[in-house]
């Protein structure tokens, strides 16, 4: 079983991907230690449900310096503000900084990944927190987001209480189950729901568990 057909089988579970009413689900991807493939994981998974997206899917890179997601995807065209017209999940300090994140079209149809648009220097650190009505804005206009949380960071656990689930990425090369048991219980002690654990083996292959 490799990566590919392993998430095609987790999209068809999501089938119907936008819920009726027309509303779309927000999963963060998140490693339950570094290093375990939780990128990689994210956006595959995010491509092949934009095969079947109608409204779209976002890919959300939460690596703001680096925009690993976005050159990997390969973005170009026009650039679309990301907050909905709302307020959103990150503030940028200080908060005078020439900096805004932004999203733009993969070459991948229907897939759009975000970025960070700053001046060098400028951006001291990008805050992550709560923003319940911004992602009931994403769901009424888009059919999934997924979101790519770096494991060595807990900034993103600020955000689960408000999403639709948290697939854990564990790295099946490290035999103790700690890591993943301690991101969980951090996961649900924020009001978040982990929706399932994807084991992602050393050959590059994958095995997911609802």
């Amino acid at each position: 079983m490799n990566l590919t057909q392993d998430l095609s089988t987790l999209i068809d579970q999501l089938e119907p991907i936008a819920r009726p009413g027309g509303e779309g689900r927000v999963l963060m991807v998140m490693g339950a230690s570094r290093g375990a493939g939780a990128s990689t994981v994210a956006r595959e998974l995010a491509r092949l449900a934009a095969r079947r997206s109608h409204r779209g899917v976002w890919l959300y890179d939460l690596d703001f310096a680096g925009n690993t997601q976005a050159e990997a995807a390969r973005v170009q065209g026009p650039v679309f503000d990301a907050r909905f017209g709302r307020d959103p999940f990150w503030r940028i300090e200080p908060g005078d900084a020439p900096a805004r994140i932004v999203a733009r079209e993969s070459v991948a149809p229907n897939l759009f990944v975000t970025q960070m648009q700053a001046r060098r220097d400028t951006v001291k650190q990008v805050i992550l927190g709560p923003a319940p009505e911004y992602w009931k804005a994403v769901r009424r206009s888009i059919d999934l987001a997924i979101i790519d949380a770096p494991g060595n960071s807990r900034a993103p656990l600020s955000l689960v209480g408000d999403l639709d689930g948290v697939i854990l990425v564990a790295d099946a090369r490290l035999s103790r189950t700690d890591g993943i048991m301690a991101r969980r219980q951090a996961i649900e002690a924020r009001g978040g729901v982990v929706a399932g654990i994807i084991v992602n083996r050393a050959d590059g292959q994958a095995r997911s568990a609802a």
